[in-house]
């Protein structure tokens, strides 16, 4: 602040120095900092001459060292000159009061530096000090001249005018921290980030004084310190919170003792008006000017990014990862959602089960919640020094899980070898991994919500929900293809360097219209990549624009039609009951709807369960799907039968919901022959390419926890079924001799979860489509995984072209 109290300025790790008028709060100007990948730009220390007409600005500079401080002019941002050659990051800075000499305290054991302003006006290195312990964190200037330093070596250093040190004494705790001079009586006024304490020593010998009562105060530190203008009142701020507030403690000259409310984050910074008002800044972050009664004289400036800290347990994710829900607020306050397939914000949504929170049970990860050593087993795993452990997911396959730290996101299989680790752009306070085990989630500390590859923990898409009470929210790419709200677009865009001697310019995206990608966007996270997710959206608008052109019900393009059929409940037969045959046709069927703006223009999916699929009923949706099918388009069929089947006199069936199999008469009459089948997969094959995914069990070996398979010969039956055309695929669940598994765990059968798992991206070969031979290899590798080979699924193609025909695109 200057010295009048009309101007402030302050630094974040934004990468940003922002000037304020006091009168009213309002922001004067942004100077953007030259910037780079990772804390390159980054603020740590801000200082304004006490004649408001210089900035002082440091922090992490270069990726390097040497680090070096930039000044700028207050009025216009632009820099005037760079004081360089420091080894360290520049923890803190100060101009003296008459603007004169400006003063650094640098990270590492590197001490201070004193620099000093000429007549002519250039600044030069005037006098060091490099015999500290530790990093130094603050510097004050006593009225006269002198200044004093605080460093972790648990000393106070009080030098000269000149920069000459004068004495040094012990602050009596080993992380002093914030200091200030009374202005009227020299006293020097020390703050600490390992106590509550606040220490008071002569401003002359450095010898202790009575210190102020902090009884009462008993969490977090009071390490920002100040006088008030008058000297008759000390401040004291930090980390000690109440109420879920960071109050300013205030003491009067005859001790009395007073909490101002304040921000919700540690108070960073203190600094006294010269009409008894007090500026107050916290890493909120919250900026605001405090009268003698503690209250604002504006709104203060709050947080406009979500606050994600203490989620760690809650941070919710859907089955597909398309859908979060997260909350606003510290703790989980403020419930929210976000939608990426209708790209909606909610708030206070519905407990639906639409998502879950994250997995941490299941491997034995321990002592993982803000914590520098967390184990597996009991083994520590490898953190770099001061990184902080802070959220925990383990994965739906319990054989990998995933760490979110101060400065890393890492991925260890069960073993605790790592995988893979990416930098983040802020702490990774909460993490989850979708249930199909593909995308990894983390909500930082930057107010975004960002999505990753499980795989490899590339950065797919980035969320930031405005936290003003606009319901403004943006989404965009890493390469910055993006959709917003009304209006919040501008606040995504570019930072451009224009060298090291000069503030970067910024662009705001919405001067590049090429970049607004609505429709994209939604596809990101099922392609897995921005460039295929650009393709598929063209292909899905060019589509529409011919169907409304023509005036047509469906785009142009070959068709998906899809029938799935499963039957857990009996009418007749409760013998017959299964637990999870209805299930595998629904979740069969959502899944098969993601295909549509693929390799289909478009995709019918109806599902029939239990009481809806009745032998007539299976046999008009039979009929209407061949109907829809449109010759010489490529379309394709998928039938799919889940549920009971049996053979009498040599004659096979599948068993409806309604069927009666007292006597063969009955059997004939209400189940659904094969022969029955094979006639409409004949008409399905003369308009295209047809799978059957078969199923289906044998109803007198029906057992606890499994189904068993048609009887030996179910081969006989699939290739019947197969030379229904040429174009038929018909791929069962087990050999004749095998039992087919459902399991709660899956609230599948083995088979539709084997299904399932390649649609969702198993299966491929990293080119993100499924082919007949990619299908079949992998459903058979992922069922005798579910059912250590209990189970064989078999398949049988008619056409030579078939088996590397692309099918599915797995990107889900």
């Amino acid at each position: 602040m200057d010295r009048s109290g009309t101007i402030a300025v302050t630094g974040s790790l934004d990468k940003t120095v922002r000037v304020w008028r006091l009168a009213d709060g309002a922001l004067q100007r942004t100077i953007r900092m030259p910037t780079g990948p990772g804390d390159v730009g980054k603020i740590y220390a801000v200082a304004l001459s006490p004649d408001s007409q210089t900035i002082a600005a440091s922090g992490w500079t270069a990726p390097k060292p040497p680090a070096h401080i930039d000044l700028f002019d207050t009025a216009t941002g632009a820099q005037r000159a760079r004081l360089g050659g420091l080894p360290n990051v520049v923890n803190h800075l100060a101009f003296s009061p008459d603007g004169t000499r400006l003063a650094a305290a640098l990270a590492g054991a590197n001490g201070v530096r004193l620099f000093a302003k000429s007549a002519a006006g250039a600044w030069t290195e005037a006098a060091r000090d490099v015999d500290y312990g530790a990093d130094s964190y603050g510097i004050a200037f006593a009225a006269d001249g002198r200044f004093a330093t605080t460093s972790r070596d648990g000393q106070i250093r009080l030098y000269s005018a000149e920069g000459r040190l004068l004495r040094a004494a012990e602050s009596g705790f080993a992380r002093p921290f914030g200091l200030a001079f009374n202005p009227r009586d020299g006293r020097l006024a020390v703050g600490f980030l390992d106590t509550t304490a606040v220490r008071l020593f002569d401003g002359e010998t450095l010898a202790p004084l009575p210190a102020p009562n902090v009884s009462g105060i008993d969490n977090g530190n009071l390490s920002s310190i100040a006088w008030s203008a008058d000297g008759g009142t000390l401040f004291a701020a930090g980390r000690y919170a109440v109420g879920g507030t960071r109050p300013v403690v205030a003491w009067g000259e005859d001790g009395t003792r007073v909490e101002h409310a304040a921000g919700l984050d540690t108070a960073m910074s203190l600094k006294p008006l010269g009409d008894g008002g007090l500026l107050v800044a916290a890493a909120d972050p919250y900026l605001a000017v405090l009268d003698a009664d503690g209250m604002p004289r504006w709104p203060p400036h709050r947080p406009v990014q979500m606050d994600p800290r203490a989620q760690h347990r809650n941070l919710g994710l859907s089955a597909d990862g398309m859908t979060v829900d997260f909350s606003f607020d510290y703790g989980g306050k403020r419930r929210a959602r976000f939608d990426l397939a209708s790209l909606t914000l909610t708030t206070d949504p519905a407990d639906d089960g639409r998502t879950s929170p994250p997995r941490q049970q299941g491997l034995a990860v321990d002592d993982w919640v803000n914590a520098y050593r967390p184990t597996l087993n009991g083994t520590p795993l490898s953190l770099e020094r001061f990184e902080r452990s802070r959220a925990l997911a383990i994965h739906p396959d319990g054989d990998r899980f995933l760490l979110g730290t101060e400065y890393w996101l890492r991925a260890y299989d069960d073993a605790g070898a790592l995988l893979w680790r990416r930098p983040v752009p802020a702490v990774a306070w909460a993490v989850n991994i979708a249930a199909d085990g593909r995308l990894a989630v983390a909500a930082y500390d930057d107010g975004t919500i960002r999505w990753h590859d499980m795989a490899s923990g590339t950065e797919l898409l980035a969320f930031f929900p405005f936290n003003d009470g606009t319901d403004r929210w943006v989404v965009w790419t890493p390469e910055r293809y993006y959709y917003s709200s009304p209006g919040a677009g501008d606040a995504l865009g570019w930072t451009v360097n224009r060298g090291w001697d000069a503030p970067a310019d910024f662009y705001p995206i919405t001067a590049f219209p090429g970049f607004f990608a609505p429709d994209a966007i939604p596809f990101v996270l099922e392609a897995m990549e921005t460039p295929r997710a650009l393709g598929l959206a063209k292909l899905a608008r060019d589509r529409k624009s011919v169907k409304e052109r023509v005036n047509s019900a469906v785009p142009p393009g070959p068709q998906l039609h899809v029938l799935t059929i499963g039957v857990s409940r009996y009418k007749h037969h409760d013998s017959l009951k299964l637990d999870f045959a209805d299930d595998d046709a629904i979740d069969l069927a959502k899944a098969l709807l993601k295909q549509e703006g693929a390799l289909y223009a478009h995709v019918h999916a109806d599902f029939l369960t239990d009481e809806e699929a009745t032998e007539r009923a299976i046999g008009k949706h039979l009929s209407a799907l061949t109907k829809r099918m449109t010759p010489d388009q490529n379309d394709v069929a998928v039938i799919h039968f889940s549920g009971h089947g049996e053979k009498i006199d040599g004659e096979y069936y599948l068993l409806p919901h309604d069927v009666e199999a007292g006597d063969p008469s009955d059997l004939n009459a209400t189940g659904i022959h094969i022969g029955e089948l094979r006639r409409a997969l004949g008409k399905m094959g003369e308009r295209g390419k047809v799978l059957v995914l078969l199923d289906a069990c044998h109803s007198g070996e029906v057992t606890d926890g499994a189904k068993s398979a048609l009887p030996p010969d179910i081969e006989d039956v699939q290739r019947e079924l197969a030379e229904a055309g040429n174009g038929v695929v018909v791929l069962s669940s087990s050999t004749g001799r095998e039992k087919s598994v459902e399991h709660p765990d899956w609230r599948n059968g083995a088979f539709t979860e084997a299904v399932l798992d390649a649609l969702a991206g198993g299966g491929d070969d990293g080119d993100g489509w499924l082919t007949i031979t990619e299908l079949s290899r992998h459903v058979q590798k992922k069922v005798r995984e579910l059912t250590d080979n209990a189970q064989n699924p078999t398949i049988t193609v008619i056409g030579e072209h078939l088996p590397e025909a692309r099918l599915f695109w797995t990107s889900f």
